[in-house]
């Protein structure tokens, strides 16, 4: 079982010593750019270039899904915006690409933004942890083939009440991959088109991921994450994920959560086929044991004459499983609703 240990006040020393492990909250200092990347020195500018950093929320209501990143590849920003009504089993999707400072990515989440503003997508991300939440503001105009979608949404992360996934685990002794992910309360309301969905915060869940990583030319991962509310109002979710790290059973980002807590577990292992088809996915001790069943999927591939691409597959759906605590206690997973991605990418 990982450890789970204070944050230092920095990800990277001064020396080019990394603190790899499982930590209690983000990082204030996530400074993954003074990492060393190769045994060799290199320029900040190529340090940069390779560094990929993203932050991503998926809303969960009990008639809707919220989709939503903010993603600076370095040769490229990008971010897309999802609705997929669960009663009627739609989805619509608005997508940027841009260059330049109409991207920005937080350098860290106590008080930073993340924003991509082009003309009729505005995105922004208002990181206020030591206030003990996010704010999301939305202003997406209609387009010949999509609806308008305004939006004003509070992500309650209060570290005094969750313990976050926090992790720094090594692709190479020089080369770190840092992620913090939570499930938490969220609550405003989102305008899709004539239609405004209130969000109530004893039934809205959001899934956070932030992530900044030095990711290899050639990588790949498989990632399973879902939330709901149990019968007595508190929150119980999950996430899985493999990877390029070849140490999973020590580093990895697989946890459960139940009314707060977490409980780190051993690596995963996914099982599945065609990406729409039931999947299967566990931890390597059995701990964790779960099916999914996709209801759709967000996916996209790219190939710029070879150099640069990527297949990647977003389904969304219904999990189903069990989870067996270090208490010996059973926590079942009854149709919780949550994503599962496979993406192999070069760039």
């Amino acid at each position: 079982m990982r450890n789970v240990q204070i944050t230092p006040a920095r990800a990277v020393e001064k020396d080019g010593s990394i603190n790899f492990g499982t930590f209690r909250t983000p990082f204030r200092n996530a400074n993954i750019l003074d990492a060393p990347l190769y045994s060799f020195p290199v320029p900040g500018f190529w340090k940069n270039f390779r560094l990929k950093e993203w932050q991503h929320f998926g809303i969960i209501t009990p008639t809707h899904y919220f989709g939503m990143v903010i993603f600076d590849a370095k040769f490229m920003g990008a971010s897309f915006f999802y609705v997929y009504d669960r009663l009627t089993n739609t989805r619509f999707e608005h997508a940027r690409q841009t260059i330049g400072r109409s991207i920005k990515v937080a350098g860290q989440i106590y008080d930073d933004v993340c924003f991509l503003d082009t003309k009729g997508y505005h995105l922004r991300f208002e990181n206020k942890l030591d206030q003990g939440f996010h704010r999301i503001l939305i202003n997406i105009d209609s387009d010949q083939d999509r609806i308008a979608v305004k939006g004003d949404i509070i992500v309650h992360e209060d570290l005094g009440a969750v313990e976050p996934l926090v992790q720094l685990s090594p692709i190479t002794r020089t080369r770190p991959f840092y992620t913090h992910k939570a499930a938490v309360p969220a609550s405003g309301s989102i305008t899709v088109g004539s239609q405004e969905i209130v969000l109530e915060r004893n039934s809205t869940i959001a899934l956070i991921d932030e992530q900044k990583t030095y990711y290899p030319y050639i990588s790949f991962w498989k990632w399973s994450t879902a939330a709901a509310y149990r019968d007595d109002g508190k929150i119980s979710a999950f996430n899985l994920c493999q990877n390029i790290i070849d140490d999973d059973e020590d580093f990895n980002e697989n946890c459960f959560w139940t009314d707060g807590k977490i409980y780190c577990l051993t690596a995963a292992r996914f099982d599945f086929g065609d990406i729409l088809k039931p999947w299967k996915m566990k931890t390597t001790d059995g701990s964790l044991d779960l099916s999914f069943r996709p209801l759709g999927e967000r996916a996209n591939k790219i190939n710029m004459a070879g150099i640069i691409r990527s297949e990647f597959h977003q389904p969304f759906g219904l999990y189903n499983g069990r989870f067996q605590d270090d208490q010996g206690v059973i926590h079942l997973i009854k149709d919780f609703f949550g994503l599962a991605e496979y993406h192999v990418k070069r760039y």
